[in-house]
């Protein structure tokens, strides 16, 4: 998905739920953040709550899961992407992989080498 179509979709997901919303209300607003790191964008925050993006989950179907129930819950800001926030590095018990899971975004990164090889 590209960056304008999903800068769409949230403006969209926005004006939807802003249509619910009383006059006095306040706006709903949604931030996509990327290039960050490489990879896929697998969570949402709002407030004190997250959303951790399904295995099989498109970006577009999350988006909209994750701003459904940020508007739900109250939340009237929803940030899609982003940096991993500690905890969530946790579920890696090494850094290596962790690294597993991002180093084929990046294609400057060479091939590991086996320890002694010159």
């Amino acid at each position: 998905m590209t960056t304008a179509r999903i800068k769409a979709l949230l403006a969209k997901i926005e004006r939807l739920l802003n249509a619910k919303r009383r006059p006095t209300d306040k706006v709903f607003r949604t931030l996509f953040v990327e290039g960050g790191l490489p990879g896929p964008i697998n969570w949402a925050y709002a407030g004190t709550l997250r959303w951790k993006r399904e295995p099989d989950e498109d970006l577009e179907a999350f988006a909209r899961r994750a701003a459904a129930a940020a508007y739900a819950a109250g939340e009237m800001a929803l940030t899609v992407g982003g940096l991993p926030r500690g905890d969530e590095l946790a579920e890696f018990e090494t850094f290596e992989e962790w690294w597993s899971t991002i180093a084929p975004h990046y294609s400057d990164v060479p091939p590991e080498e086996s320890r002694g090889s010159q």
